[in-house]
């Protein structure tokens, strides 16, 4: 605090001597008030009297170009309430200066007893002003009798343009192609100036980069930053699914004008098979005949980011029937490649005509899939050329032993 405290009007010496008589006649004829306080308390362990005019900062900078603000306290302490007017001297040509107090511009301010006011001075200097070079002035407070006097100074410095930084929590996330990759990025705005960056990002083809606030849903394209202003943003990546496994850079920047900051990403991606199960020809149906084998090929597909292995093939059939595998494993299928298992089907012999469901599936470490192929069932020619000779065989007999007792 640097104050600037009134000056009184007991000057000469004789009202000095004066004072200074009463004073002690005062002090031998009171009776000491009564207090709760120890004895050691003293006169010269009391606050002291008078009225101050202070400031944190009494010497200071401030950005060229723009407006300045000065926190002031009008303090009076054991005085009547004290009315001052205020005044500024010094300041150069092209300035211009108000008090403000209680939101509004003010002329003077009263301080009660005991009390404080605070105030604020604010300055405006001119477009041209210089830079890096001190302006001091002196604010000034006149009361009744009584005058205050603060010594100011302020360095204009040049403002600094705004500059980005990207800071990445984790630079490096590792997961499946279908994991969320969502990178805690933060971006600061260093500079002295406000400004609104747009948000970019550089990605392999295929990988969508999205942009949110820390806790913040609505995706953002934009962001405005205040002069020392820092924003957490969460970068969500996604890969597509059929991503191989490898490490994949993603670059994200934040620009404005002629300024801009990025930040490096890399997401680590660890493979995944995933295997699929289909009939021949993309069919899931097929025909057979009661008590005859019928071998259809099925596919098993790979369209994950890692190769499949040892990919078992089973099978749940009606009572009564057979299921064989050729090959009954398939030791490696390489992502987007396929292999073709041959799968033999024998229904019942007591199979009656009609549609059947076998389930067909594919197990291996990590991938699986299965199927359920409709088998549509006939009976053989060989009952049926059977059933025709037994119907012939019963005519004939029929027909003789008409031709033999019929006559009787």
């Amino acid at each position: 605090m640097v104050p600037a405290r009134f000056r009184s009007s007991f000057e000469t010496p004789s009202k000095l001597l004066a004072a200074a008589v009463l004073a002690i006649g005062l002090g031998i004829g009171a009776t000491p008030p009564a207090s709760a306080q120890s004895a050691a308390t003293t006169a010269g362990q009391q606050a002291p009297t008078g009225l101050w005019l202070t400031t944190r900062y009494p010497d200071f900078s401030a950005q060229a170009g723009k407006d300045v603000s000065v926190d002031l306290t009008l303090s009076n302490h054991g005085l009547p309430p004290q009315r001052v007017t205020f005044g500024l001297d010094g300041l150069p040509t092209g300035w211009t200066w108000e008090i403000d107090g209680g939101g509004k511009p003010v002329r003077a301010a009263i301080a009660g007893v005991d009390s404080a006011v605070d105030l604020t001075l604010k300055l405006k200097p001119p477009a041209d002003a210089g830079a890096d070079k001190p302006v001091a002035f002196t604010l000034s407070g006149k009361g009744d009798g009584q005058s205050l006097s603060l010594p100011l100074s302020v360095t204009l410095t040049k403002t600094e343009p705004a500059k980005l930084t990207m800071d990445p929590k984790l630079p490096a996330l590792r997961g499946t192609a279908k994991s969320a990759f969502d990178f805690d990025v933060t971006l600061k705005n260093q500079g002295q100036e406000d400004t609104t960056v747009n948000l970019l990002s550089k990605a392999p083809d295929g990988f969508q980069v999205t942009f949110k606030e820390g806790y913040g849903s609505q995706e953002l394209t934009s962001l405005p930053l205040k002069a020392g202003e820092s924003k957490d943003l969460k970068v969500a990546v996604q890969p597509p699914d059929s991503t191989q496994a490898g490490q994949y850079p993603v670059e994200v920047a934040a620009a404005a004008g002629d300024i801009s900051a990025n930040a490096k990403l890399v997401l680590d991606i660890t493979g995944r098979p995933t295997v699929a199960l289909t009939g021949p020809e993309g069919r899931l149906s097929g025909d057979a005949t009661a008590g005859q084998e019928r071998t259809f090929t099925f596919t098993v597909q790979n369209s994950g980011s890692a190769p499949a292995r040892d990919v078992a093939l089973s099978a749940t059939p009606p009572s009564g029937w057979k299921v064989a595998f050729n090959p009954e494993k398939v030791d490696d299928i390489e992502p987007g490649q396929t292999a073709s298992v041959a799968v033999s089907m024998t229904p019942s012999q007591q199979a009656i005509a009609g549609d059947y469901m076998v389930s067909v599936r594919a197990n291996g470490p990590g991938a699986s899939d299965s199927a359920n192929f409709r088998v549509t069932v006939r009976t053989s020619t060989l009952w049926g050329v059977t059933g025709l000779a037994i119907i012939g065989i019963a005519v004939l007999v029929l027909g003789f032993a008409v031709a033999r007792y019929g006559r009787r």
